[in-house]
């Protein structure tokens, strides 16, 4: 038995003797003795371990960062997502581990913020209904590596047309879960406007 519960049980002992009132000053000047443990951490202290992030950020797109996009960074929106126009879904035969599998790719158009336009095929992730403010639609899912500075992540990037808006990429909670908070006051907080950039 340890040297606490030794004293504890002395305490108890000692309260029967003297009484529950006594007991409890005895307690009470035990425990006022003892160290304080450190408080747990504050949501402040957590906020700290992030990186604050504009409500908009240069991005490169794909591995080879093939193309780079003036995003806006919503903490509202679940998944990224990117402009595409003349998408279609079709299905091609993969070979994986020697088995044939059938899967569903799209093969969309798209252009990012330097210019360069581009027809893209993906493997779909997955698809499903998204709201937003103009409604609910049907959007394909597939995974891509976007760059933010000089760290990449894998992430699930949605298709939309975008032609109404003023960015062409949108940057979600699936990255911004990643490390971030956004700072709505400010942009390119942790990375340079395509203007600034001087090789694209």
């Amino acid at each position: 038995m340890n040297q606490t519960a030794l004293f504890i049980c002395g305490l108890v002992l000692a309260a029967s003797l003297i009484g529950a009132a006594s007991f409890g000053d005895l307690a009470d000047s035990y425990y006022a003795a003892q160290p304080k443990s450190e408080a747990g951490r504050c949501p402040a202290s957590v906020e700290e371990d992030k990186t604050i992030i504009g409500h908009s950020e240069t991005v490169f797109f794909g591995a080879e960062k093939s193309m780079v996009f003036d995003a806006k960074v919503d903490s509202g929106a679940e998944t990224s997502s990117i402009h595409a126009l003349n998408v279609v879904a079709f299905s091609r035969k993969v070979t994986e581990n020697g088995e044939e599998k059938e899967l569903l790719f799209v093969r969309f158009n798209t252009a990012d913020d330097a210019g360069r336009s581009r027809q893209l095929e993906r493997m779909v992730s997955r698809i499903d209904q998204v709201r937003s403010a103009s409604g609910t639609s049907t959007r394909y899912f597939f995974r891509e590596v976007v760059w933010v500075d000089d760290t990449s992540y894998e992430i699930e990037i949605n298709l939309a047309d975008r032609s109404a808006l003023s960015k062409k990429m949108l940057i979600g909670k699936n990255l911004l879960n990643q490390g971030y908070l956004i700072d709505t006051n400010q942009a390119y907080v942790i990375t340079r406007a395509i203007s600034a950039i001087e090789k694209l």
